[in-house]
């Protein structure tokens, strides 16, 4: 009796311990399941300074992953104002669009001169440098002219020979007034000394139409014909220049041309005298030219049309041969939603705009994408042509310091 009660506690001992066991790993297991589900839950956190606080919200899919702006960022009244965020409503308004070609400025040649000799010669001087400012009328080299020294010569000649014509005249006439001449021999001598001045004045206006002095020894001296600055120089001293060789270019640089080639179908918005933009692409500077003229055909090859237009601002960084960017406006404002171009950002290699919306007391700014159109000529408007609807509030100003925001927030949820 006594061994099997012993046995009955031993069965009873056993089955308690396992009761205990079973017991325990059920509760280890509930409170896994409760750790587990409370690390599911959606958080929200703000610094303690009162900055971004960004939300983070799940797929859908029930894979976790994020949709594609899944981040939003919450600033109060105050933050707003010491960010300097601004915001802004997507509204309909007008859009000047502009397109942008590229464009060189020409030397003006209404206002260029070409330099060129009247006399084949030998170069005895040259008085300016390439680049150089002259003045109206300045010396720009000197030659030796062995046609001018001919022509000299010729004059001296002649002028004696009036000389003597002119005494014979004299003389004749006096024994012509006492009678002791015959008028024939008078008429001769004056005949003589009229044909003689008609030679001296015929050789006198011939030099000086060559633009040389007559007492000049055969020296020939090219002078600037209007003032400017020497954009071409192609004589050195001591060598042999024929007639016509173009020696010198003086440029005035302060009327430039503008010329730019256009595709026809935008050259019915060009008309003459309309006033164009143009940008500088080394300084980002804009300035003003008025369309001058326009080629009546198109290129048979490429269905383009050359246009050139007078500069009309006076810059010293404007210089021929310069590359620039023309910015032309379409003739009528087209009508379409736009918002502030400083409001879009990339992000994520789209371009991207903040939306705002009321939550609670805060404002919440979530990136939204958006298909662009035209931007206006002034830089400040851009064309919505989806991801926006009238009336949507949007970051106009600080959307920079929301981006930063974002990707400070997506960085430390990656951490």
């Amino acid at each position: 009796m006594l061994n099997l009660k012993n046995k009955m506690l031993n069965q009873q001992g056993r089955i308690s311990q396992k009761l205990l066991m079973l017991l325990a790993i059920g509760i280890t297991a509930l409170l896994s399941m409760g750790v587990w589900w409370l690390s599911q839950k959606p958080s929200t956190k703000e610094d303690e300074h009162g900055h971004a606080e960004v939300e983070e919200h799940a797929g859908e899919d029930g894979h976790g992953e994020a949709e594609e702006h899944a981040a939003a960022i919450a600033l109060t009244a105050k933050q707003l104002a010491e960010q300097g965020i601004q915001l802004a409503v997507a509204e309909l308004g007008a859009v000047v669009k502009s397109t942008a070609y590229p464009a060189k400025l020409v030397v003006n040649t209404d206002r260029q001169a070409h330099v060129a000799p009247a006399f084949a010669g030998h170069v005895e001087a040259v008085y300016v440098e390439l680049g150089q400012q002259v003045k109206k009328g300045q010396a720009l080299a000197r030659l030796l002219v062995p046609d001018l020294v001919d022509q000299q010569a010729s004059l001296q000649v002649e002028q004696s020979n009036l000389e003597l014509a002119r005494q014979d005249y004299e003389r004749e006439k006096k024994l012509w007034n006492e009678g002791i001449s015959a008028k024939q021999d008078y008429q001769r001598a004056y005949n003589a000394y009229q044909q003689a001045q008609i030679q001296v004045r015929a050789t006198r206006a011939r030099i000086a139409a060559l633009g040389a002095q007559t007492t000049s020894q055969g020296g020939y001296v090219l002078t600037a014909p209007i003032a400017g600055i020497i954009s071409q120089k192609d004589l050195v001293l001591g060598e042999n220049v024929q007639l016509a060789d173009q020696l010198f270019v003086i440029d005035q640089l302060d009327q430039l041309w503008l010329e730019f080639i256009t595709p026809s179908s935008e050259f019915a918005d060009i008309v003459p005298n309309q006033t164009i933009e143009f940008k500088s692409l080394q300084s980002g500077n804009l300035f003003k030219a008025q369309i001058q003229s326009l080629n009546s055909q198109a290129d048979v090859q490429t269905g383009r049309l050359q246009v050139r237009a007078k500069v009309l601002s006076n810059a010293a960084e404007l210089r021929p041969n310069l590359m620039v960017n023309v910015q032309l406006q379409q003739q009528q404002a087209q009508q379409g939603l736009r918002i502030r171009a400083s409001a879009v950002q990339k992000i994520e290699g789209k371009d991207a705009v903040f939306v705002a919306a009321q939550h609670e007391q805060k404002i919440e700014f979530a990136p939204q994408s958006v298909t662009l159109g035209a931007s206006s000529s002034d830089g400040q408007w851009i064309e919505v042509l989806s991801g926006l609807e009238q009336g949507q509030q949007y970051a106009a100003q600080g959307s920079f310091l929301l981006k930063s925001e974002l990707e400070k927030g997506e960085a430390s949820h990656a951490h």
